[in-house]
């Protein structure tokens, strides 16, 4: 548990974002497939999803050279990846776990993965069911699992209403598989932003493969990398920042090489009531905040942030309760009223092993104080988050 006392802040306050999870996770997968060496530069220090995605990698048969600011990647090239030795950890990652698992269908042996207890409640079933039709055998829908391939030819159907991991996870792995797949795309599809990175990168690295429409063909292709990728900056964990501006009436200046707003983004920056968050659901709780903070407004299009390390829906409206703020949770979001001031919570703030429901109520602590159940999980993205917030009160 960490106790935050009120800051007295000024600006402009210096921030920092990690390298982009998203952004990081794709290259490592790439570069580990790659003939010869990639190396991943990057400002700040990866999250502990990431160094899972690695070790997982390293495990495969990868070489990963980590260092403060790059990473030299070692791909296992024609060979493809090997039978790893014991169970491939994930920790708390989605994203590592359905990559991996997809990767793991490439494999003519039984490959077993396990993650943390918040990653053991989460339903993988969308990919699974997807690579059962291709003749794989996976033994559960949730880590601890095995999957036992190859992956053959064939057609599914892949529901991408909950997540786009699926299809990416797909569209990496496809490099180890030998035949064709044939994707039928569920209505509804959510987070597309994510799986339009998964192909623009692909296509950089020489994939024939399109995501165009509602039915995919993904063929099986050679992975050849730029011999060195700059890594940008996890542009989710922005509107932290835009909160503690907010909170505090304060400038803060955010260490970047040129962000580029998203359309949820630009919309918290403009203050704009209605929010849709189909495709940017990781942003719910930091920007229900500056709603309830602002003039109040209504979240939509989230209700695949159920299916986040938490029910993100409901453990934001917690959260904003927590410290005094009231809201109430739809179907497919958040309702917020404005012009809310937070309060200093009476016990201690539960985060439900959720990383930005932890650092989100952090931000609020600067302000009014409280402790925070758990602030540690903060380090799955950002590592450093902890230390350069409470370093501000120095």
């Amino acid at each position: 548990m960490l106790s935050i006392e009120p800051m007295d802040l000024h600006g402009p306050i210096d921030w920092a974002l990690p390298p982009s999870k998203s952004h990081m996770m794709r290259w490592l997968a790439l570069a580990a497939q790659a003939e010869g060496e990639t190396v991943l530069s990057f400002d700040s220090e990866p999250g502990e999803d990431v160094l899972s995605m690695a070790e997982c990698l390293r495990q495969l048969g990868a070489g990963i050279e980590q260092s403060a600011s790059q990473w030299s990647v070692t791909g296992v090239g024609a060979d493809g990846f090997s039978e790893p030795e014991g169970v491939l950890d994930c920790g708390n990652s989605g994203t590592a776990a359905r990559f991996l698992t997809a990767i793991a269908a490439g494999l003519a042996s039984a490959v077993a993965l396990d993650g943390d207890a918040s990653l053991r409640r989460r339903d993988l079933s969308a990919l699974n069911s997807a690579l059962r039709e291709f003749g794989c055998e996976i033994s559960s829908d949730a880590v601890p699992l095995s999957v036992n391939g190859p992956a053959g030819p064939g057609r599914a159907y892949l529901e991408v209403g909950s997540s786009s991991q699926p299809l990416s996870a797909l569209l990496l792995a496809s490099p180890g598989y030998s035949a064709r797949l044939h994707l039928g795309l569920s209505e509804g599809s959510v987070s597309r932003g994510y799986s339009r990175l998964s192909f623009e990168l692909a296509a950089l690295c020489g994939s024939p493969n399109r995501l165009d429409g509602d039915v995919v063909v993904i063929e099986p292709w050679r992975v050849s990398t730029p011999p060195a990728v700059s890594i940008p900056e996890e542009v989710s964990l922005l509107p932290m920042a835009m909160l503690m501006s907010e909170l505090h009436d304060a400038e803060v200046e955010v260490r970047s090489s040129g962000i580029k707003l998203t359309p949820a983004l630009m919309a918290l920056a403009e203050q704009e009531s209605e929010l849709d968050l189909r495709d940017e659901s990781d942003v719910i709780t930091p920007a229900a905040t500056l709603l309830a903070l602002g003039r109040g407004g209504r979240i939509t299009g989230a209700a695949h942030s159920r299916g986040k390390e938490s029910d993100r829906i409901l453990g934001t409206v917690g959260l904003l309760a927590a410290f005094g703020m009231a809201s109430s949770a739809t179907e497919d979001g958040i309702e917020v009223p404005g012009g809310q001031v937070p309060a200093r919570p009476e016990s201690p703030v539960q985060t439900y092993g959720d990383h930005r429901i932890a650092m989100t109520a952090m931000v609020l602590a600067s302000k009014v104080g409280g402790s925070i159940v758990n602030p540690e999980i903060s380090a799955v993205t950002d590592p450093g988050f902890i230390e350069r917030l409470t370093g501000l009160g120095d």
